[in-house]
């Protein structure tokens, strides 16, 4: 590749000739130089130099001043070009692109191979078909349909040269080849797969010595005295597994089963999202032993498992189709990575489980989540405050809740979800003895939530261990009169035992009607309803809210429930006193549409004597 002084060195060459057609040359000892220093931020670029000079032999001392100023000026103007990215194909960056490619090749090789099932001889030597099949469909295209193919090929080309800013021309030689290059490399392919699946014991070395070789191109410079005089590859042996455990041969179906059945205890909803993703590891691989899933094997699932398109079950397009066919389909409407990473959780959870039972020695899912797109903060968004005047504003509020009807969750969860930061599920399972007061520091009493998960209580659960929590509530929430609403359900019920008694389990969880009114009916009767904004964004807008306070994030998490990424606090502290938290974040809780302008909660109050009695 030509470097940049080159290419600034040619083009003052020609400028020079252009302007000075007529000049006669004068002798060697009377030419001159024109010293050009080398911008700082374009040092690097021109690998360290900070200098160059054009020679000026051919320009008359009478010109030479004129032909200075024009060639400084025309410095400039390639300076600037560099900056803005433009280069042209070289022969140095044919050379990046394909060791890249080459490495994608010898991974993509290693994928096959290890998605055959070695323990089965049948169906390595399906594999092997189908990659002899696969390599004479490419050759036949080659042949009968070059254009069309390069065609494809160029498509892929133009988005690699696009990323890395280089100009090229299609018909230039240096692109020809490059293409050429492309087209021998994937054919190469087909012979590393076969390689791998006879298991000849060869390395991603050898396939690289051979790349440059067959291409008769120099890639790896590690190599060169390799590729000088090598000796025959001898196949190196491969390590034999170790024969499969009694326990190790148990079926994933039954292995399935024992785990659901020592999870009897979580709600039923989980259960059947754990059933739902641990059957795609039957359906990717057969009822195979527990024991015989590989590293390897889990790899090519992760891949296949991004593939599947949401609502498979309820979609009619997709909901007849086994597995590898939705997979083959390369849809574009496919599951998010937060729903790929929790199918990946529940395997990994179900292959620690298989190791402390005796059915696997590791676990082959173990770190193979998938880093998220987004922040998990950007997964929702906070509801402004200009949005939180529109949802509790008392005509919208008081019509929409039908608190005269005897649906006092409806009114009462957004409220508590707005100044607490609970969960739905949190506050949807609330006890009446999971509101309490007790002793704190600075005074004799305070009003809580008790989150807790009670054994006695299967329909109460927790997200996580960090969300057992005490979380004091809101002085609004108080003087809207939660307490005395709680206190007339006893009077008027003994026996109730819930805070929302009316709503019934679903799946596990009370969350449905509230959540259905809130998400699908409240706020798009609103104008508020997007993909990111629905109940669960009142825990981000408490978050947020803190935040900008400049509230500790320490703080924040006790409130919320949320891990606090501290070790030593997570495993051995005790949680805040429950006034600490008070003063700390939730007094702090206040929202206001501008300076000293603040949404009128006192507005929703409602006589509770008159509702509940």
């Amino acid at each position: 590749m030509v470097s940049p002084i080159g290419v600034l060195l040619v083009t003052f060459s020609k400028q020079v000739q252009m302007k000075n057609r007529n000049i006669i040359p004068k002798r060697k000892k009377s030419s001159y130089l024109l010293r050009t220093t080398i911008p700082k931020d374009l040092v690097d670029t021109f690998g360290g130099r900070t200098r160059f000079h054009i020679s000026l032999k051919n320009v008359s001392n009478k010109e030479r001043l004129l032909v200075s100023i024009y060639l400084k000026s025309l410095t400039k103007e390639l300076f600037q070009d560099i900056r803005m990215g433009m280069k042209s194909l070289g022969v140095d960056d044919i050379r990046e692109i394909l060791k890249v490619e080459v490495r994608k090749s010898i991974l993509h090789s290693h994928q096959v191979h290890l998605g055959t099932n070695k323990y089965d001889p049948e169906k390595v030597e399906d594999s092997l078909k189908s990659v002899s099949s696969r390599e004479e469909k490419m050759k036949q295209k080659l042949k009968d349909d070059l254009k069309s193919y390069e065609g494809m090929l160029d498509e892929k080309l133009e988005k690699i040269l696009l990323s890395l800013d280089i100009e090229y021309d299609n018909k230039s030689v240096n692109y020809r080849q490059l293409r050429r290059y492309f087209i021998d490399l994937y054919l190469l392919r087909f012979d590393f797969i076969r390689s791998l699946i006879n298991e000849t014991g060869r390395t991603d070395d050898d396939f690289r010595i051979e790349v440059e070789e067959k291409l008769k191109v120099h890639l790896f410079p590690e190599f060169s005295e390799q590729t000088i005089s090598r000796d025959p590859i001898e196949p190196i042996p491969i390590q034999q597994q170790e024969p499969l455990t009694s326990h190790q041969k148990t079926p994933l179906s039954v292995g399935i089963e024992n785990y659901i059945d020592e999870k009897g205890s979580i709600r039923i909803r989980s259960i059947n999202e754990v059933k739902h993703s641990l059957n795609h590891l039957i359906e990717e691989w057969g009822d195979i032993p527990i024991g015989s899933v590989t590293r390897e094997m889990t790899t090519k699932f992760k891949g296949h498992i991004r593939k599947i398109p949401r609502n498979r079950k309820k979609n009619p397009k997709y909901r007849d189709k086994d597995f590898h066919e939705l997979v083959e389909m390369n849809l574009k409407d496919t599951i998010s990575t937060t729903t790929v990473n929790k199918h990946l959780g529940y395997c990994s959870s179900f292959y620690d489980w298989s190791i402390n039972h005796g059915y696997s020695d590791i676990n082959p899912f173990k770190g193979m989540k998938l880093k998220k797109e987004v922040r998990t903060r950007d997964e929702r968004d906070r509801f402004t405050e200009l949005e939180l005047k529109k949802i509790f504003g008392k005509e919208n509020y008081i019509h929409f809740t039908n608190i005269e009807k005897g649906r006092y969750e409806l009114y009462w969860t957004p409220l508590i979800g707005l100044f607490s930061g609970l969960r739905l599920g949190e506050i949807t399972s609330l006890y009446l003895d999971n509101i309490k007061e007790i002793s704190g520091n600075h005074r004799e009493k305070r009003w809580v939530f008790d989150i807790v998960e009670e054994p006695n209580r299967p329909d109460k659960h927790l997200k996580t261990l960090s969300s057992r929590r005490i979380v004091p509530i809101h002085d609004i929430l108080l003087n809207l009169g939660l307490i005395e609403f709680i206190e007339l359900l006893k009077k008027k019920d003994p026996s109730r035992e819930r805070l929302f008694q009316e709503l019934k389990i679903s799946e596990g969880s009370y969350n449905k009607n509230v959540s259905t009114f809130f998400n699908n009916r409240y706020l798009p009767n609103l104008g508020l309803k997007t993909n990111k904004k629905n109940f669960h964004s009142f825990r981000h807008t408490v978050s947020d809210h803190l935040k900008q306070k400049g509230i500790e994030p320490h703080f924040i998490n006790e409130l919320l429930g949320h891990s606090s990424g501290n070790i030593d606090l997570d495993r051995y502290g005790k949680g805040y006193n429950p006034d600490i938290i008070y003063n700390k974040c939730v007094k702090k809780i206040s929202y206001q549409t501008s300076q000293k302008r603040w949404i009128d909660f006192k507005s929703l109050k409602v006589d509770w004597n008159k509702i509940v009695g």
